[in-house]
């Protein structure tokens, strides 16, 4: 169960990095969505291309075209799901999870933890607390 501790937590961890810009991703060019992508699918793997819309609060064409450009940058990589080959399922690469390592390995297993645990309703206020952060941080 995630508590409201874990959850502001969480927001305030990823509202430091988007604001601090750390080495660990500032020159990758990604957004906070990319990242947040990232370590949603990184916690869930494998993961369906609408269950990260779902989880991100972003409409499949536009997470696609997200996951796309992950794709090109090596980050994450398609497989056809073996019982049923219309689904594509979603996997970080090694160099994602390197580079998500380097956000500090209890940082990262305390995200992970939190990821894994949240329902959909928690998920959904997370996505709400990200979206308001990217656009407070866009002003």
């Amino acid at each position: 169960m995630v508590t409201t501790d874990d959850a502001r937590w969480l927001a305030d961890y990823l509202r430091k990095m988007v604001s601090g810009r750390p080495a660990v991703w500032a020159g990758s060019e990604m957004t906070l969505a990319q990242l947040l992508a990232l370590h949603f699918i990184s916690a869930k793997a494998p993961v369906t291309l609408i269950t990260l819309s779902e989880a991100l609060g972003t409409r499949p064409p536009a997470t696609c075209a997200m996951v796309d450009r992950l794709a090109r940058a090596g980050l994450v990589h398609r497989t056809s799901d073996r019982n049923d080959r219309r689904r594509v399922l979603l996997a970080v690469t090694g160099q994602a999870s390197a580079m998500i390592g380097k956000t500090d390995l209890q940082t990262a297993q305390r995200l992970q933890v939190v990821l894994n645990s949240m329902g959909a309703a928690a998920q959904r206020c997370l996505t709400e607390v990200m979206k308001d952060t990217a656009r407070r941080l866009a002003r």
